[in-house]
């Protein structure tokens, strides 16, 4: 036991001195291992034969181009604008005068604009003009029934009546023709009562209607003329596709 402790007291003794003669860093720093240090060297001065190959970089992507476009969820319903309209570029006009009821009025106009030198046609159609409803008695073979009827009538104090004429309907005993309707029938309502068969019927009358055509616009005097004829001869100036 004696000669352990002397043993451990040479032993502290030892370790003392070495501590004072070296300092503890250069002693930790012989325990580590030598660090690797690795050198970058380049391809071009590398002393290895063998020859490697150089890398190439990957290009960089194209670029993207820009859309005008805006990018539509898969969600939402695709919207595709409309194509703008463009609104159609109408052809000439013309225009057209009318109706003219007198062709001797007709004619007068037209010269009217050969004066002011705007070439101008005319041309004419059958109408029927509507003249109102007609009450009547029909049904007589003779004329001479047809006075016998009015007469009949005229005592009961129906004085107005005319014999009218017709291709079909040669002994037509009319009663008045009413511009409204609503009169006729309180007439035929009349007659009917006193126990005659008594009709009515709408009537109109053919005639031949004047119209004036054109294609150039007119000049300030033929507006103002034109203008007259509409306040007093009822004239319109229609407008009107060229060709039509």
């Amino acid at each position: 036991m004696k000669a352990f402790l002397i043993l451990l007291f040479l032993t502290n003794i030892i370790f003392a001195l070495v501590q004072w003669l070296l300092p503890f860093e250069q002693v930790m720093n012989k325990a580590r291992p030598p660090e690797v240090i690795a050198s970058l060297h380049l391809l071009s001065e590398s002393d290895s034969p063998l020859k490697q190959e150089p890398v190439q970089e990957e290009p960089p992507p194209p670029p993207v181009e820009q859309s005008a476009e805006v990018e539509i969820d898969e969600d939402v319903a695709e919207i595709i604008p409309a194509k703008p309209v463009i609104p159609a570029i109408p052809d000439k006009l013309c225009y057209t005068l009318g109706p003219f009821k007198d062709q001797q009025r007709a004619q007068e106009v037209a010269l009217k604009f050969k004066q002011n030198k705007i070439p101008i046609s005319s041309r004419s159609s059958q109408e029927k003009e509507y003249r109102g409803v007609m009450v009547y008695v029909g049904g007589h073979k003779t004329r001479r029934d047809a006075i016998a009827t009015a007469e009949s009538l005229a005592k009961k104090g129906v004085r107005d009546y005319i014999i009218v004429k017709e291709p079909d309907r040669p002994h037509l005993l009319s009663l008045g023709v009413f511009g409204l309707k609503r009169y006729a029938e309180r007439r035929k309502s009349k007659i009917a009562k006193m126990g005659y068969p008594v009709k009515s019927e709408e009537r109109y009358l053919n005639r031949t209607i004047y119209w004036l055509d054109y294609s150039e616009s007119e000049n300030e005097n033929l507006t103002q003329f034109i203008d007259n004829l509409k306040k007093e001869k009822g004239i319109s100036r229609i407008s009107r596709q060229c060709g039509e």
